[in-house]
């Protein structure tokens, strides 16, 4: 663990649930279900088929949101 952190570590961190909530999960196998059957991904993967994430779509969305697509990167919006 390093000397100095950036953010001070929760108390479920410090007692070690996350780390065997996310062991628990692996081996029940309770991810791999849920990477199909969430409504997010169902979402998501729709999308992904009907192209909105392609190459050609993909500046097309991000001028919409304001972010102005440029070969370098270097225009961007200010919040």
């Amino acid at each position: 663990m390093k000397l100095f952190r950036y953010r001070r570590p929760s108390l479920r961190v410090l007692l070690g649930i996350t780390r065997v909530k996310s062991k628990i999960r692996k081996e029940t196998g309770i991810s791999t279900f849920q990477r199909y059957t969430l409504p997010r991904r169902i979402k998501q993967r729709m999308l992904q088929k009907i192209g909105v994430y392609s190459p050609t779509v993909t500046p097309i969305r991000q001028t919409v949101k304001g972010k102005f697509p440029t070969p370098l990167g270097l225009i961007k919006k200010k919040d």
